[in-house]
């Protein structure tokens, strides 16, 4: 039987790398890196840092960021950090970004050595008398955005940073370049995004010490005002009303995590069908989905980044119904304080712990203790059948 669909389409957009339609939080942040587009007064926001969790909404911030670039005439050069990104940016990004400069910028610039155009100033190749050094493209581009008249940049966005030595060594390498078109007067705004500790290994290399001193911006959930904002203003754009029992079920079961929230609101919605308002049976009916998926999805590939050390660690947390107190941690691992006190260092900067008083810490990122229960509860053996229970397999022999 196929699925009836709601007679609007869903305002939420649960999938990757879609921009949400209502942004929730960091309005501040979003406010004060924007404002750079307008007046090019840079100041802390020449280099950012923005890391959280996967799910967390670093990809939407970026889509934002982005957008309000190009409303105010900037250049954009959006990739993530996977093999070959030099070469992306170099050979394909910036040869496309030609046709957003104007004729006397592509004449200009050809007199530079850099770039080859047709007789139509269409972009043909680049000139190799010159050796290419992504440095010289950048402050070129610069340079030629300050003859528009009005001020202007280009914004670069890198995310999915990755703590792999082969990637990190190109990284650094992309990055190296970067600081040299700063240094060089080029009017550049970069963001790398990813998880706190790929972030931290990144500005460890020995050549990005400039990116020590970025901005940091550090996603994680929501509020509640916030998360009810984001659920309802989606709802009511998209042309529904939700009960108010049903909205605060949706904000009590997405725990302000971003993805949870466009996951469990998404879920509401195609569950009303042809309704104008979302009732609470919509929003009780979204519960075990969404928090099944983002567990599918999400937690169990957020668990498997860990080390073993790490899932030890958060095993011994979930033991507890609430905040665990470290001392309980240290004599569940059977191991010194100290030991422990590194491990929970590192998960707090990570993202997936908080602490919650003096000697306490707890999950951070909603159902990653049940999570680790129902691995738990697998590796115990709990003795749970299903219907095959009643089917064994037949011998070779039988039959």
């Amino acid at each position: 039987m196929s699925q009836q669909r709601s007679a609007e389409p869903s305002p939420f957009s649960p999938g990757y790398g879609r921009a949400p339609l209502v942004f929730g939080g960091h309005a501040e942040e979003l406010a004060e890196l924007t404002a750079v587009f307008e007046t090019l007064d840079f100041g802390e926001n020449q280099t950012v840092l923005l890391s959280g969790l996967r799910g967390s909404g670093k990809t939407s911030m970026l889509a934002k960021i982005q957008d309000h670039a190009r409303d105010s005439g900037w250049l954009v050069i959006s990739d993530d950090a996977s093999a070959g990104l030099m070469e992306r940016v170099m050979e394909t990004t910036i040869p496309g970004l030609m046709s957003e400069v104007s004729v006397d910028a592509r004449r200009r610039l050809t007199g530079l050595g850099i770039w080859k155009f047709s007789a139509q100033w269409e972009y043909i190749d680049r000139h190799r008398e010159i050796k290419p050094l992504l440095r010289r493209d950048l402050v070129a581009l610069s340079e030629e955005l300050s003859h528009s008249g009005s001020p202007a940049g280009i914004l670069i966005t890198i995310d999915e940073v990755s703590s792999g030595k082969t990637r990190l060594r190109e990284l650094a390498r992309f990055a190296l370049e970067l600081s040299h078109a700063i240094g060089e007067g080029a009017n550049l705004m970069v963001v790398f995004a990813g998880i706190r500790v790929n972030l931290e290994a990144l500005v460890n290399e020995e050549h990005t010490t400039f990116l020590r001193r970025s901005r940091d911006l550090d996603f994680r959930r929501l509020t509640p005002a916030e998360t009810r904002f984001v659920l309802e203003e989606s709802i009511r754009i998209g042309g529904k009303a939700i009960d108010e029992d049903a909205l605060t079920s949706l904000v009590s079961v997405s725990q302000g995590y971003p993805y949870l929230v466009q996951l469990a609101g998404d879920y509401a919605w195609r569950n009303s069908e042809s309704k104008s308002s979302i009732t609470l049976s919509d929003a009780q009916a979204a519960h075990g989905k969404a928090i099944a998926a983002v567990e599918r999805r999400v937690i169990s590939r957020v668990y498997q980044d860990l080390s073993e050390v790490d899932q030890q660690f958060i095993a011994a947390m979930a033991v507890d119904d609430g905040p665990s107190r470290v001392s309980d941690i240290v004599r569940r691992l059977e191991v010194s304080d100290q030991y422990v006190q590194v491990y929970k260092k590192r998960l707090i900067e990570s993202g997936y712990v908080q602490t919650d008083g003096r000697g306490l810490v707890t999950f951070s990122l909603p159902y990653l203790r049940d999570y680790v229960r129902s691995l738990t509860a697998d590796d115990l053996g709990t003795g749970a059948t299903d219907d095959w229970d009643h089917f064994p397999p037949l011998s070779p022999q039988a039959g």
